[in-house]
C-alpha cells in the first residue's frame, strides 16, 4: 500500500517503509477506537437518558451505564485492532496501538477528574454528562485493560 506511492522511496529509505506502515496502522486503530466509542456511547446515552445513566440527583454514574460503557469499550478496541490489523504490515502495529491505549489510559487514570458539583438536574445534555459524570476510580484503570484486550482479540490474524 505505502510501497506503492511514486516517490515514496525518496522519502524515506526502502527499510523503514514497514515500520512507517505499522506506525499509520496504529493511528487509523485509535482513530476507529475513538470514532466507535463516541457513536457507540451516543447511542448508549440515547437509549439509557440521564434518568438512567446517572444515579438518581446526582453524577455518580448508574451500573447500568458502567456496564454499557465496558461492553463499548471492548467492542470499540476490538474494531480498532481489526483496523489496525488490516492496515499494518506485521504484528508491530497492533503492538504499538496496544502501547498508545496503554500509555493514554494510564495517564488519563492519573489525571485529577473534574466533575460537577450539587445536585444533577434532570435534564442534561450529552455534553454536560460527559463533562459532570463522576465515573468509579476501578474504571478508569479497567478502561485501559479492556483497551489491550479488545486490540489484541481484534488483530490475532497478525499473530497466527
Amino acid at each position: 500500500m505505502i510501497d506503492d506511492l511514486p516517490y515514496f522511496h525518496i522519502i524515506l529509505p526502502q527499510g523503514n517503509t514497514k515500520m512507517l506502515r505499522n506506525i499509520l496502522a496504529a493511528i487509523v486503530g485509535y482513530i476507529a477506537i475513538v470514532a466507535v466509542l463516541f457513536a457507540l456511547s451516543a447511542l448508549l446515552w440515547l437509549t439509557l437518558g440521564p434518568s438512567r445513566a446517572f444515579q438518581p440527583g446526582t453524577w455518580e454514574v448508574a451500573g447500568g451505564w458502567v456496564l454499557g460503557s465496558i461492553v463499548l469499550g471492548f467492542v470499540g478496541a476490538y474494531v480498532g485492532g481489526r483496523v489496525c490489523a488490516r492496515v499494518a504490515h506485521d504484528a508491530r502495529g497492533a503492538t504499538i496501538l496496544i502501547a498508545i491505549m496503554i500509555v493514554l489510559g494510564v495517564v488519563s487514570a492519573l489525571l485529577p477528574v473534574d466533575v460537577a458539583t450539587g445536585p444533577r438536574p434532570d435534564d442534561v445534555s450529552m455534553f454536560e454528562a460527559t463533562t459532570g459524570a463522576l465515573q468509579p476510580a476501578w474504571l478508569r484503570w479497567l478502561n485501559p485493560l479492556i483497551g489491550v484486550v479488545g486490540i489484541w482479540l481484534g488483530s490475532r490474524k497478525l499473530r497466527a
